[in-house]
């Protein structure tokens, strides 16, 4: 896991608070120096255990992998969360000492083309069991075979997102956005998540409706461009930009419409929480469909100017919320329909 608490931190938090106790014990492992929801983790009972990154040279992580698995022969099953292939450099470690290796994919594309390239051969050398949180993610991470891929879609509870008009109406107050046409997007800000075509979207709409605010929650490496950019826009009065919040779930009440203009995406858990909390969401058509849950998804080409884009959202803004919960249950995403996949999956660590 990472410091920013993105959908793969989300997803190992929600799967964590609902077997800790119950079938497995979950520790981690990670490269970063800090990891999301440590302080959580830590209360239930589970170790953290930092490692060096890749880039402070790999022999210095594998000797550290090394030593964690071999003062713990009870960790029989070291469980990847990945973005891209090159996860199997570190999944050597655990296959050379015969423990089983369980991969799980959580994104539909990659900046790193050439290490995915390279090392996705060497993934399915070394690992034994695959899971993917869409067929898209599965496709991109294992490649269009016959391996048994688990399909886990990112379950949320949606009860606390559902729509909340006292809530929204405090909120906006909080946020200084009372008046105002709230346009949401949370995300990382990196390539990934197209920042800068979010404010060449986000510019048309200010241009056709001034009243128009953007609330922009996320850090990431292309932090600082991104503020840049938004100056250079003369934007700087329209974008709050929030920063990583623990308050997401309130900050899509306060929202009129939700915008996820990604290059890619595995399964976007914000686009399923955003929709959990009645929001009319446009997104663009490089994420997978599966994410579309209710009738209120607006899907769009990036080939599209943005002005068409402004367009769209305009018109999603004069749609009215509605409460989504039973149709997020029978699209799977709901936390009551967690059980049976977690069974499946944890069949896989033993």
């Amino acid at each position: 896991m990472t410091d920013n608490p993105g959908g793969i931190e989300t997803y190992l938090l929600n799967f964590f608070r609902r077997v800790q106790d119950r079938d497995v014990h979950l520790d981690f492992v990670t490269d970063f120096p800090q990891v999301a929801y440590a302080a959580e983790f830590e209360k239930g009972g589970a170790r953290i255990y930092y490692i060096p990154a890749k880039s402070r040279g790999l022999v210095r992580q594998w000797r550290a992998m090394h030593r964690i698995l071999r003062k713990h022969p009870e960790y029989q099953t070291v469980y990847f969360n990945v973005l891209d292939a090159g996860g199997a450099l570190t999944m050597l470690v655990p296959f050379l000492m015969g423990r089983r290796v369980v991969v799980h994919s959580h994104n539909g594309a990659t900046d790193k083309k050439r290490l995915h390239r390279l090392c996705r051969p060497l993934l399915k050398i070394v690992s034994s069991h695959y899971a993917a949180c869409s067929k898209v993610a599965a496709d991109y991470m294992f490649g269009n075979t016959k391996l048994p891929v688990l399909i886990i879609p990112n379950v949320i509870d949606t009860a606390a997102y559902a729509y909340n008009p006292q809530l929204r109406e405090a909120k906006r107050s909080e946020l200084g956005v009372q008046d105002k046409l709230v346009i949401c997007h949370v995300g990382r800000i990196s390539n990934q998540k197209n920042p800068f075509g979010l404010i060449d979207i986000f510019s048309e709409i200010h241009r056709k409706d001034s009243n128009a605010v953007l609330l922009s929650v996320g850090d990431g490496e292309l932090a600082d461009e991104f503020h840049v950019y938004i100056q250079k826009k003369q934007l700087g009065d329209a974008v709050h930009c929030l920063g990583r919040r623990s308050d997401v779930a309130e900050i899509l009440q306060a929202a009129d419409v939700f915008l996820l203009p990604s290059f890619y995406e595995g399964l976007p858990i914000v686009a399923i929480e955003a929709q959990a909390a009645g929001l009319p969401c446009v997104i663009s058509n490089s994420i997978t469909p599966e994410v579309i849950c209710t009738d209120h998804v607006t899907s769009l080409s990036l080939k599209l100017p943005p002005a068409k884009w402004a367009d769209e959202i305009l018109r999603a803004a004069r749609l009215p919320r509605e409460d989504t919960s039973a149709q997020l249950k029978k699209a799977g995403f709901d936390i009551s329909c967690s059980a049976q996949m977690d069974r499946r999956l944890i069949r896989m660590f033993r």
